[in-house]
């Protein structure tokens, strides 16, 4: 079951749901942000992908929903409970919609990443953005190391965005929107199959190729894998035994 508490508000505070992630550093941040400026809110963590949202929540009624490393999915009737704005907090660019997205960026030596606020709207990263945050990736990043700097980035990101919606609101919603008009999703957003799909091996796969899956996939919890007569097998190390 997910969890949800509510915070204490101040009087005419700014009404807050912020969907998280359980067991997530970053969230607690974001949650305690919140909390700092003086918003009523509202939070509820997931924990697993597919996971609904409490009953209860669809009779939300509030100025702001921030969705932080969450794996729900919104109605497009609870979005629009949402007086000011509904944001989604992405941990790529716009090159790379919905899942496995630094993984994907990763397999394509791409030289750039960055992470996502945009408007949520009843398609999988679809909104309209409000601002992108871009960095470079280095030839020896890893998902690892790419990953830190991306929640990094994503937290301050979160601060900044939050607290302009929370602070000025509207307003600020439309000088966001105007100032990204240059930014784009590109392509259908990857779903899990996508990803599943890429990390696992093909009996064929030559040098360059096994190298690109590999620095896009391994880490030590869910390394990739190669499928052999209904059986799997798993990379234990990212580096050669010669």
């Amino acid at each position: 079951m997910p969890s949800v508490s509510h915070a204490r508000p101040l009087l005419g505070a700014t009404r807050v749901l912020l969907l998280g992630r359980s067991g997530c550093m970053a969230t607690e941040k974001a949650l305690r942000f919140l909390e700092t400026l003086g918003c009523e809110v509202t939070f509820v963590a997931s924990i697993r992908r597919g996971e609904k949202l409490p009953p209860h929540i669809h009779d939300w009624r509030g100025e702001l929903i921030f969705s932080y490393r969450s794996f729900f999915v919104l109605s497009s009737d609870l979005i629009k409970c949402a007086g000011i704005a509904a944001v989604n907090f992405h941990p790529g660019p716009p090159e790379y919609p919905g899942s496995g997205c630094l993984n994907f960026a990763l397999y394509d030596n791409a030289s750039s990443y960055g992470v996502t606020a945009h408007l949520m709207n009843d398609r999988v990263d679809g909104g309209e953005i409000l601002e992108c945050r871009r960095f470079p990736i280095f030839p020896a990043d890893t998902v690892d190391t790419l990953l830190e700097r991306t929640h990094a980035k994503l937290v301050d990101m979160f601060f900044d965005v939050a607290a302009d919606l929370v602070i000025k609101g509207g307003e600020n919603l439309k000088i966001r929107i105007k100032d990204s008009a240059c930014e784009r999703w590109l392509g259908v957003a990857k779903t899990m199959k996508d990803y599943e799909k890429l990390e696992t091996i093909p009996l064929d796969v030559d040098a360059d190729e096994l190298a690109r899956i590999i620095r896009a996939t391994f880490t030590e919890k869910f390394p990739p894998k190669i499928k052999v007569l209904g059986y799997e097998f798993y990379l234990k190390s990212p580096t050669r035994n010669v």
